[in-house]
């Protein structure tokens, strides 16, 4: 094992020791590893999603808990909302979407197409997105502690991917801060021209999943008169169901039932 991923690992099983979230001085002076270094491995673990930066410093992240299970959270989540993201694809006519929170970014879990009408976006399952200038992005920041946000963002101005995308951090957090409170987000054509997106977040209760759930279409369907409403009324309801479907009874159930079936083959 090379003297890197050693010290990477320390890092992990300190954090897993400790049980709590950690300031780098902390961590520092009880691993004997300098903060420049011990920060270089966080922020490489961080992009893996197998540690976590919070208000109160560092913690082990939601990849570890993936990999600790015999089955995958994310492959759970999946497995339990895939019918219900159908479901909103069918009723609201559009493309529905399931995405979590991966490191610094967002990955999309899941989609399902309503129809031929459905617009044929450029990203697919498994793709990593900028959480700034997406709707489900700004749905997930709105569930995260503002210095976090601050971390993931980073003080430069952002890359610019169209005219509509906002690059100033401080306007993204504004962003965010509108999302907790409305209790959804908007990308406004922020990602792909001519693109509408509506997302609202998604938690796995017990856990650090951040995710949400969100339509998308044309934005001269979105922004027809009353189709705002009626895609959030679509939305919450979706949400709701998601969420008692990933609720800790039958997260655990399906966990339990996971393993005791790999353990009887």
């Amino acid at each position: 094992m090379s003297e890197s991923a050693g010290k990477a690992l320390d890092i992990l099983f300190y954090l897993a020791k400790v049980g709590d979230e950690v300031s780098l001085a902390r961590m520092s002076k009880d691993t004997g590893v300098n903060k420049a270094t011990a920060l270089r491995y966080l922020a490489v673990l961080e992009s893996k999603g197998v540690v976590e930066r919070r208000s109160g410093g560092w913690s082990l992240g939601i990849a570890l808990f993936e990999l600790g299970s015999k089955v995958p959270v994310r492959a759970l989540v999946v497995d339990k909302v895939r019918p219900i993201i159908e479901i909103l694809a069918r009723e609201s006519g559009e493309s529905a979407n399931l995405a979590c929170l991966a490191g610094d970014s967002a990955i999309y879990l899941d989609r399902a197409e309503a129809n031929n009408r459905s617009l044929r976006m450029r990203s697919v399952p498994g793709d990593r997105l900028p959480l700034y200038c997406t709707g489900v992005g700004k749905a997930i920041l709105s569930q995260l502690p503002e210095e976090r946000i601050r971390a993931i963002l980073g003080s430069a101005p952002l890359p610019k991917i169209n005219d509509s995308t906002l690059t100033e951090p401080e306007d993204v957090i504004r962003e965010a801060r509108r999302a907790r409170e409305l209790g959804y987000g908007v990308d406004r054509e922020e990602y792909e021209v001519g693109l509408t997106c509506i997302a609202m977040p998604l938690r796995l209760p017990g856990s650090d999943f951040a995710g949400a759930v969100s339509v998308s279409g044309p934005s001269g369907r979105m922004r027809i008169p009353g189709a705002k409403e009626r895609f959030l009324g679509l939305l919450k309801t979706a949400t709701e169901e998601a969420l008692r479907a990933i609720s800790p009874r039958n997260f655990n159930q399906n966990t339990t039932a996971s393993a005791e079936a790999s353990t009887s083959v």
